[in-house]
């Protein structure tokens, strides 16, 4: 059994990824667009091309972890490896200022090799990390303990993030009502999360130590392994069905968190100081969810969970925008708008919460299914779709967010004013438009068959060919 303890350390390096997210979903478009003065298409290509990248590095990644024979376990050394391009990378996003006099051509590039970079970082380290929580217990129950502690560690990381951000670094000022505004602290935002994805990181690796898992790796490292390992999980018709629910998610909630900047500044008019008080909503969200699947997932079956999960956050998501559009709600910018649609936040953000873990646990039981049709364990390359997935709900969100900006003519730079239809058009998309679209997921994930009863069926036909 595992304890909270060993949950805990494990869990903590994941908040170095939270960060990570939270920048790279929130702020990172925000900052090229408003502040630096990229157009929000070259914003949107530089995170296309590194999805690319990703697109081979994740699950090559992956092959490479499951192979690895090394005295600290086959996950471990990619922990620190992973650190230097990580943190550094992430810094210099953050570092560029508008006055360096860049032409669009320089600053593209600038955004484009360090976010290659930043992400190359964490799939270093991020791809191996989910593969040791599927590795420290095959039980169906604890699995998903396990990864309700890295998710709200992970959420953790990206709140306290959100919080410094808000609550440190972009206060309002006299000269900048709205402080993300204010170019001057972006620098020591960057360099501060930085520093926290390097503690984070170096943490679990010390605190997982115990946890050395080098069975059935495999020396192979030929191009023909890599393909037809990978040809055998696209095989596999729950990892299928897995892949794509995710992908939907991923992408839906991708553009809704990208534009969530935007959306809570120029349709809601909340003032940052306002903003600083969703983070207690989310946090309080997680540990919601996390105290949920903790009660719930010994006595129902994961699919279950998860369709009710999508449901909840896609349903409650579009209510708001209606009721606004009615006048519904209390009047825009004030202190009572912020109480009447934090309810709507917070469940929202439950089931999102819950569906993201959920998701983590069953991916553990496919690749032990996986493992049963191969005769080996390939974690890495499962949990590497995972790691995949979930930097398109950054990378795509941008991306597509991006274009969506560049479609409706959104203006750029600090002094930016767009107008009525421009606003109304971005509140859709991020409220009832993404609801729309987790009406796919949601069926996707009903034709899932791991239940515990198979699942106890998988364990103990792996355990008869040990």
């Amino acid at each position: 059994m595992v304890t909270n303890q060993e949950k805990f350390f494990y869990g903590i390096g994941a908040s170095a990824n939270g960060i990570k997210i939270d920048a790279f979903t929130y702020f990172l478009l925000f900052f090229y667009s408003n502040i630096i003065g990229l157009s929000p298409g070259l914003s949107s290509l530089a995170i296309f091309i590194a999805l690319c990248v990703d697109a081979v590095t994740d699950p090559l990644m992956g092959v490479i972890s499951d192979r690895t024979n090394h005295k600290n376990g086959r996950r471990h050394p990619y922990f620190l490896l992973g650190i230097l391009p990580m943190s550094l990378s992430y810094f210099m996003l953050f570092a560029i200022n508008s006055d360096w006099g860049f032409s669009q051509t320089q600053l593209f590039l600038w955004m484009l090799i360090f976010t290659i970079f930043t992400r190359l970082g964490i799939t270093l380290f991020d791809v191996p990390h989910r593969s040791l929580g599927s590795e420290m217990s095959q039980s169906y129950s604890e699995r998903t303990s396990i990864f309700s502690w890295r998710e709200l560690l992970q959420t953790a990381g990206g709140l306290t993030n959100a919080l410094l951000a808000y609550s440190v670094f972009f206060r309002a000022t006299t000269e900048y009502k709205v402080g993300l505004l204010n170019p001057e602290p972006w620098i020591y935002y960057g360099f501060t999360g930085a520093c926290l994805m390097a503690i984070a990181v170096l943490t679990t690796y010390f605190g997982t130590l115990q946890y050395k898992h080098n069975r059935n790796a495999v020396q192979s490292y030929s191009l023909g392994d890599l393909i037809k390992q990978i040809l055998t999980a696209l095989k596999n018709r729950n990892f299928i069905l897995f892949f794509f629910g995710y992908l939907f998610i991923a992408s839906s909630w991708g553009i809704s968190s990208s534009l969530q900047l935007y959306v809570t500044t120029y349709f809601w008019e909340f003032e940052t100081s306002m903003l600083t008080f969703f983070i207690p909503i989310y946090a309080f969200a997680t540990f919601s969810a996390f105290l949920i699947l903790n009660l719930f997932t010994s006595e129902f079956e994961k699919r279950n969970l998860l369709m009710i999960a999508i449901f909840v956050a896609a349903f409650i998501n579009a209510l708001p925008f209606p009721l606004a559009t009615f006048g519904l709600l209390p009047e825009f910018g004030s202190w009572k708008l912020f109480f009447a649609t934090a309810p709507f936040l917070f469940i929202t953000s439950t089931g999102l919460v819950a569906s993201a873990i959920i998701r983590e646990s069953m991916l553990g039981d496919i690749s032990d299914e996986v493992q049963l049709n191969t005769g080996f364990g390939q974690q890495g390359l499962m949990f590497a779709s995972s790691s995949f997935i979930g930097k398109l709900n950054t990378g795509l969100g941008i991306l597509l967010s991006g274009l969506l900006l560049e479609l409706i003519n959104f203006p750029q730079g600090q002094d930016a004013i767009p107008d009525a239809n421009q606003i109304f058009n971005l509140a859709f998309t991020q409220g009832p438009f993404v609801s729309l679209l987790m009406i796919i997921p949601f069926f996707i994930f009903y034709f899932y068959k791991i239940d515990r009863e198979r699942h106890n069926e998988i364990i103990s036909e792996i355990k008869k060919k040990l």
